[in-house]
């Protein structure tokens, strides 16, 4: 029986022989073996992008309450007072006055104006004009339109759009007399020169004079939105990443408006210890008319398993497991130690060997998601070319019969379960969830794998959630002067 140890020795550095013995010693190599590039041809299946994969872009119904009262004082108080002659073209034939009877009515409904007005009134003619005086006559003044939505900076400013202003003659009305070439129901839009007052509806709402703060909205879409999860004593953190909002319909009462709107995001959820602030961005929002939502909402999960753990399962796994390394089992190593750090994207391992054969042996290979995204596993792991050349020095063809020994008990030790994880995370996000002036009602139904890759800190699993999301919002309606400064950040 040969009873003799070996140790591996690294390529790149020169043969120590010792005269009378048959151990070989390897000195510490200065530097660890580098896989080749992701893009190479090997592994066998599709090789994968170094870069962190990108959430997909998913829409999120958004309903933002709010309190249309300011805006219906204003049209309120554009309503005249009075109508008269004066600086009319007709004021030296003519002489008028109307005045309005009480407080007009002003009813906002879906985002719909209906105006309503009523003035009591006298008219009556002036010098050559033939005779003629109608007092009392009783009018009225009705106007309809709706208000819209203007981008203005942080803010979503509101509009009104008056459509139509009508002038009415009641019939209790004196009619004794007719002054005008036309009958006085038909005059009477001309004495309350309606295009001056529509105007003036129009004017009493203007975009820098009344706004919603949607920046604010905006911020708590970004996030983070924190989520504990104490059985791993760390949180999940969900980042929004809003793209633009588009706002539709308007439901609701003056007091009681809701705005229906779509959120366009790329959201993110991940565990951290403590949730990094989300890097600041300007609300970007439009109106018109919403799109469908046929899609599921998409969530990219990123679930994070950090080198120190890798190595400390291998380790559990593998220390001091047995090697046997020909066929008569004369000759035998030990596993001392298994740790895994990142390289050129992939997974490195260096294992440890100790017994007939003494060194480090390196093994690489590229993370891939298994079982929906359940599990994680090394399906290419491979001996480093470094590796196999320094066990050869001992004897031509010895890495093969290491590799058979040592290969398959690293791969079965790597693969990991991340079952726990993921269902964590899925519990964490799902339910309701307040930001600041937000709701969000999020219930994950599903999940499907995206893919795994190696980063200096960790290995990232990538899995996409699948399921359903809304939010609610109330902002308050400000008035120029109220409004709070927003930060202006640009994307």
């Amino acid at each position: 029986m040969n009873s003799c140890r070996r140790s591996i020795i690294p390529a790149l550095l020169p043969i120590v022989l010792f005269s009378g013995a048959c151990s070989h010693t390897i000195p510490q190599a200065s530097t660890k073996p580098v896989p080749p590039p992701i893009t190479s041809a090997v592994p066998s299946f599709t090789a994968l992008n170094k870069e962190q994969p990108k959430a997909p872009l998913s829409q999120m119904p958004l309903q933002i309450k709010t309190d249309l009262t300011p805006i219906q004082t204003a049209i309120r108080n554009a309503i005249p007072e009075r109508f008269t002659e004066a600086g009319h073209p007709l004021e030296k034939d003519f002489r008028w006055t109307f005045v309005r009877s009480g407080e007009p009515q002003v009813r906002i409904q879906d985002g719909l104006v209906a105006i309503h007005a009523e003035y009591k009134g006298d008219i009556e003619t002036r010098g050559g004009v033939r005779a003629c005086r109608l007092d009392p006559v009783y009018s009225t003044l009705d106007a309809t339109g709706k208000i819209v939505f203007l981008q203005d900076r942080e803010s979503v400013a509101f509009g009104f759009e008056p459509a139509q202003v009508t002038v009415g003659l009641k019939p209790e009305s004196d009619g004794r007399c007719n002054m005008f070439n036309v009958p006085v129901k038909d005059q009477l839009p001309e004495l309350f020169a309606i295009s001056e007052a529509k105007t003036a509806l129009a004017e009493a709402v203007q975009p820098e004079t009344f706004g919603i703060p949607f920046q604010r909205l905006w911020d708590d879409l970004e996030g983070p939105l924190s989520v504990p999860v104490s059985a791993i004593n760390t949180r999940a953190c969900f980042y929004g990443n809003p793209r633009e909002v588009m706002l539709g319909q308007q439901k609701g009462t003056t007091q009681d408006t809701i705005i229906s709107g779509v959120a366009r995001q790329m959201p993110v959820i991940t565990f951290e210890q403590a949730c990094a602030e989300a890097q600041p961005t300007t609300a970007l929002v439009y109106s018109g008319t919403l799109p469908p939502d046929s899609k599921p909402f998409m969530i990219l999960a990123r679930i994070p398993l950090s080198y120190a753990n890798l190595s400390h399962q291998l380790q559990s796994k593998l220390f001091h497991q047995t090697l046997f390394l020909d066929t008569a089992g004369a000759e035998t190593a030990l596993i001392e130690r298994v740790t895994a750090t990142d390289a050129n994207g992939r997974i490195l391992l260096a294992v440890e060997t100790g017994g007939d054969l003494k060194g480090t042996i390196y093994y690489w290979g590229t993370p891939r998601l298994d079982d929906g995204g359940k599990s994680l596993s090394v399906p290419d792991l491979q001996m480093a070319n470094e590796s196999k050349t320094a066990i050869d020095s001992i004897r031509v063809g010895y890495w093969q019969s290491v590799d058979r020994e040592l290969e398959n008990k690293l791969r079965q030790a790597a693969a990991t379960d991340l079952s726990a994880q993921v269902d964590r995370m899925k519990q964490a996000i799902t339910g309701k969830h307040t930001s600041g002036n937000m709701t969000m009602d999020i219930l994950v139904t599903g999940q499907q794998p995206d893919q795994a890759h190696s980063t200096p800190q960790a290995l990232v699993a990538t899995i996409l959630l699948q399921g359903t999301a809304s939010a609610n919002g109330h902002l308050i309606v400000e008035e120029s002067g109220t409004r709070d400064p927003l930060k202006r950040e640009t994307r």
